[in-house]
C-alpha cells in the first residue's frame, strides 16, 4: 500500500491520498510515512478523514513502529492488562524509551545489548 503511495509521490502526484482502512497497523504505518514523505496523506475512519501527519508527533516517529510491534499488532499479542495508550503515553514522556525503541532494527542481527535493554524496558 505504501509502495504505491511512494510511487505516486515520486512521479509528482501532489493531491491528497486517502487510505480507507480500519486496521491499526495501517494507521501506525501512515503516521510513520506521513512524517517522512512530502504530501498530504489521510486515513478514512468511518465518516471522518484524519490527517496522518497528526497521528504521531515528530519525536515519536522513529519509535512508533517498534512500539506498535512491542505492544501488540497483527502478528503478536501485547502486554496483558496494559493498554496501548497507557504504554504509548509513557514512551512519549521518556526520551530513553524512544531512543531504545528507535534503535530496534538499526543493526541486524540484534545485539545482545539491545535485547537486554529491551528486556529491562519491558520488565520495568
Amino acid at each position: 500500500m505504501f509502495t504505491i503511495y511512494s510511487v505516486l509521490r515520486s512521479e509528482g502526484y501532489i493531491a491528497a491520498v486517502i487510505l480507507d482502512t480500519e486496521d491499526p497497523d495501517n494507521y501506525v504505518q501512515a503516521a510513520y510515512v506521513a512524517q517522512r514523505t512530502s504530501g498530504l496523506l489521510c486515513v478514512k475512519r468511518k465518516y471522518q478523514l484524519i490527517t496522518a501527519w497528526c497521528l504521531c508527533n515528530e519525536t515519536m516517529t522513529a519509535s512508533i513502529i517498534p512500539l506498535h510491534v512491542l505492544t501488540g499488532c497483527d502478528h503478536n499479542s501485547g502486554f496483558y492488562g496494559a493498554s496501548k495508550k497507557l504504554i504509548t503515553d509513557r514512551v512519549e514522556k521518556s526520551k530513553e524509551a524512544q531512543d531504545l525503541l528507535a534503535a530496534c532494527g538499526t543493526l541486524l542481527p540484534v545485539t545482545q545489548e539491545v535485547i537486554s535493554d529491551l528486556e529491562r524496558f519491558v520488565i520495568r
